[in-house]
């Protein structure tokens, strides 16, 4: 498999100017730099108005000032696929291209589905069951008790 995109870690940064009402619960908030100048130009007129309003005192609230707000996230890797050559995500534990042939995360052509678990005991039901409950632990059994 050829990778075409890797995996990467994104963050981005928000800074909101909050207000809250006096009464309590809610209030406003509204983007801005890290030094609370927002951008009016960049407002609808509502915004813009309720922003306005609550600099002036028009609205009860009191500025609780310049909160900063981070959204992280990871765009997968990506790669194309040996055999058609359509873009396969690579963000699970089992990655499947639409012609039917099974990656992992790091891009490697995985063994078809018919050899699977056949040293372990493991079904195909259980390979693919990544969330399911974690595998209860069995006490191996000696070699001496199987029949070569």
């Amino acid at each position: 498999m050829k990778i075409i995109q890797e995996k990467e870690y994104h963050v981005d940064v928000q800074f909101v100017l909050s207000f809250n009402w006096n009464t309590g619960g809610g209030g406003f908030g509204f983007n801005c730099d890290e030094q609370g100048n927002v951008d009016l130009g960049a407002m609808n007129e509502v915004a813009r108005k309720n922003y306005l309003d609550c600099v002036s005192g028009a609205i009860k609230v009191h500025r609780v000032g310049v909160e900063r707000f981070e959204n992280r996230w990871t765009s997968p890797r990506i790669g194309l696929c040996n055999v058609c050559g359509e873009e396969v995500y690579l963000d699970r534990f089992t990655n499947t291209c639409e012609c039917g042939i099974d990656y992992n995360m790091s891009g490697q052509q995985l063994a078809d589905r018919s050899q699977w678990g056949w040293e372990t005991g493991e079904t195909v039901a259980d390979i693919l069951s990544v969330d399911s409950e974690p595998p209860v632990y069995q006490e191996p059994t000696p070699l001496d008790e199987f029949d070569f």
